[in-house]
């Protein structure tokens, strides 16, 4: 029978801790006087993305739990991929951090999103289709984000 590895269940706590860490902290800044439920109020944008992050998370835990995990046979190939996958995005994210003042953020952030699309997309063999879809998504995506978080939100991006 398939079940769900310690690793799924790590991954499941640190991301539940992390949404109640920020819903926790809106929450104060409610307290403190800040109007939530306003266009204007800089706390709309984090209302949202935590409540958005709850619903995820609960679906996930839910389907991954339904779908029982991966093989008992699979297990230790599964994880140490897993690991080098985790291990390999988050030296790339400190990366992208270092290096996002100098290229500026739609430059950094298009090459972080395609290079990880690129890394990351298992199921198109041909290099050829995955370069070309993370680029066009990419190039697509991140002046998109920009508009809406600049423009709409007024959010100041690097």
């Amino acid at each position: 029978m398939a079940k769900l590895r310690w690793i799924d269940w790590l991954v499941i706590g640190i991301i539940g801790f992390i949404i109640a860490f920020i819903l926790i902290s809106i929450v104060n800044f409610v307290n403190s006087g800040i109007e939530l439920l306003s266009v204007y109020s800089p706390l709309v944008f984090p209302f949202l993305v935590g409540i958005s992050m709850l619903i995820c998370w609960i679906l996930t835990i839910v389907f991954d739990i339904k779908r029982g995990g991966i093989k008992p046979d699979e297990d230790s190939k599964e994880l140490l991929h897993d690991i080098g996958v985790t291990f390999t995005y988050v030296i790339a994210v400190l990366i992208y951090a270092l290096v996002i003042r100098k290229l500026g953020f739609m430059i950094g952030t298009i090459l972080f999103l395609a290079i990880g699309m690129i890394f990351m997309n298992y199921d198109e063999r041909n290099m050829g289709k995955r370069v070309l879809s993370a680029t066009l998504v990419s190039c697509i995506t991140v002046p998109l984000l920009y508009y809406v978080f600049h423009e709409v939100f007024k959010v100041m991006l690097p």
